[in-house]
């Protein structure tokens, strides 16, 4: 099984610095094989047309190709990058050439350019240019950055491996039960995942909000504990964030709507801070107290987000540590955030992040997720007699069957019609 956990990192100024720099090595690279590649691909589509085909030379584009042809010039053209460890040319590479399979997959558009203070910030690191340790990690090329811009020459061997460490705010959660030490603290014993075996894939630097964050990928294998017996359905909706056929649910904290005043109070603020536009490059020039304003605004909505997640990720876990199956509807998240008077609300509960924890764990856990069409009538069916009404709009928040003269609350009744289809599907699939 394929994991990652990702872990908050506390680097001191100096290794902010070098973690910025590989992060902007990495979007100059990604944008030069961007504009490579375009430019390439309209010489071959040029020659396609006008030169006949025994005589054609070029092909199309590729991103191992771009980084060959990069790799031979960056020590004339772009020294400076070889400041940041090679990684960051290589992930540059991979990323923009899964940007261009998916969009050629039809999975997401056209790749754009990435511009600075937009994009997420990120690079990766591959398996074997790290070292993960007792609440450290290790960076190449960190340390010799750091002595570099000091200009020290003596005892620079001794320095390296401090100068390259980074803390963690908390230790690597999945161990080898052969190297396992029992934790003296309760809290980090239900924590730590035992596992048969464990690989290393690679890790991914990224900031968020000012904040610096390592995500560690992992390929895991542990055994999956006896899965339990009940089988129960989840609506999920706006009013409850998720309604379980047992009677478990989940309330919907609007964190957005609760903290949409101290936001739109920190926008305000942000909108009068000093900006000016450079009459040369025509590029916005940002003042120091807009960066520590925006710095405010990111942090308010990550800590909208950290509530939504945690919520979530609680509920979720719970739901497959107890279920044998669970069934869901798939739902057209799309069409539902066009509607302009519940857009908001839609977004706030994060339907779509909760159904892909739901995928996630249920699969660890070793239980089966059933997803029940779009089209399937949750909602407009009797959980009682079966009966499907031809309408069943929102402001009518209880169902009354005309066949059986049943009355229920329309999520619990979608809820039992779940666990229904669930329970279909589970005996198909060990008939």
């Amino acid at each position: 099984m394929k994991t990652a956990h990702r872990i908050r990192m506390n680097p001191t100024p100096e290794q902010v610095a070098y973690l910025k720099r590989a992060c902007g090595t990495r979007r100059f690279i990604y944008n030069w094989g961007r504009e490579q590649w375009e430019k390439q691909y309209q010489a071959y589509k040029q020659e396609q047309e006008a030169v006949p085909e025994a005589q054609r030379v070029l092909k199309t584009p590729n991103a191992f190709a771009l980084k060959k042809q990069f790799n031979a010039m960056r020590h004339e053209a772009y020294p400076w990058t070889g400041e940041v460890t090679k990684c960051v040319v290589e992930g540059a590479f991979d990323d923009l050439g899964k940007a261009y399979a998916n969009f050629f997959a039809g999975r997401a558009e056209y790749p754009r350019f990435k511009k600075k203070g937009t994009s997420h910030e990120s690079f990766y690191l591959s398996n074997d240019k790290f070292t993960v340790g007792s609440h450290w990690i290790s960076i190449p090329g960190l340390g010799r950055f750091i002595l570099d811009q000091r200009q020290t020459k003596k005892d620079r061997g001794k320095l390296l491996r401090p100068l390259g460490t980074v803390n963690l705010a908390e230790k690597l959660r999945f161990v080898e039960e052969r190297k396992a030490t029992r934790p003296t603290k309760k809290r980090n014993q239900r924590k730590q995942v035992l596992c048969e075996s464990l690989k290393i894939l690679g890790a991914t630097v990224s900031c968020e909000a000012g904040q610096w964050y390592v995500s560690i990928q992992l390929d895991i294998k542990k055994e999956h504990p006896p899965a339990p017996l009940p089988v129960v359905g989840v609506d999920v909706g706006i009013k409850q964030a998720a309604v379980v056929s047992d009677g478990r649910r989940l309330q919907n904290q609007r964190p957005l709507a609760s903290h949409l005043k101290k936001l739109g109070t920190l926008q305000r603020r942000l909108s009068k801070k000093q900006k000016t536009k450079d009459p040369e490059t025509r590029r916005t020039v940002f003042s120091k107290n807009y960066e520590k304003q925006r710095l405010k605004v990111a942090r308010e909505h990550q800590e909208i987000a950290n509530i939504r997640r945690d919520v979530q990720h609680k509920f979720t876990t719970e739901l497959a540590r107890t279920c044998r199956a669970i069934g869901i509807e798939d739902l057209n998240l799309l069409g539902m955030m066009a509607n302009r008077k519940l857009s908001r609300a839609v977004a706030d509960v994060a339907m779509g992040q909760l159904l892909q924890f739901l995928k996630t764990k249920v699969a660890n856990a070793g239980g089966d997720l059933f997803i029940a069409s779009r089209w399937f009538p949750s909602t407009k069916r009797c959980c009682c007699c079966g009966h499907v009404k031809k309408r069943m709009p929102l402001k009518h928040r209880t169902y009354q069957c005309q066949i059986c003269e049943l009355a229920i609350d329309r999520d619990v009744n979608a809820s039992f019609n779940l666990a229904w289809f669930a329970t279909d599907m589970l005996r198909q699939l060990h008939a």
